[in-house]
């Protein structure tokens, strides 16, 4: 009796699954994907206090990311329910690490380091929902292009 519900059950999961996927575009319209974006497609709702892409009320969950003109990935950035959660990662044009940080529902939370355009942490601290606890790392003579 088992075997034959676990059957059936994938079977309509299965059948479901393909279903969405062949209404979800046509010839005519191009499917968006609305768990990636650039970073400059998301506005912030004051009154909702989150970031959104296309509906306000409803908060981005997803990554976006922006390059340099080059082609070089200078930000990327994780959400969830609209705010920022998780890590941010900004990149020097060169391609190296510039700014390492990770965000708890807006807040910064956990690690944030900061780096020269040759790798060498000039700053590095410890966050917990937007207040500094502890400074590891904190050397304002390295100027970034160092």
């Amino acid at each position: 009796m088992k075997i034959i519900v676990s059957i059936l059950l994938l079977f309509i999961l299965f059948s479901c699954g393909e279903e969405a996927s062949s209404t979800e575009s046509t010839d005519s319209e191009v499917a968006i994907d609305s768990a990636y974006c650039n970073c400059d497609e998301l506005i912030f709702s004051n009154s909702y206090n989150h970031f959104y892409r296309f509906v306000k009320r409803e908060g981005f969950t997803g990554k976006c990311e922006e390059f340099y003109p080059s082609g070089q990935l200078k930000i990327s950035k994780e959400f969830f329910d609209g705010k920022l959660e998780g890590k941010s990662i900004s990149y020097h044009e060169n391609g190296q690490v510039w700014e390492d940080q990770e965000f708890m529902q807006n807040f910064q939370h956990k690690e944030k380091i900061i780096y020269t355009q040759s790798g060498q942490v000039k700053f590095h601290a410890m966050y917990k929902r937007g207040k500094e606890l502890e400074v590891y790392v904190n050397k304002p003579e390295l100027s970034l292009q160092d």
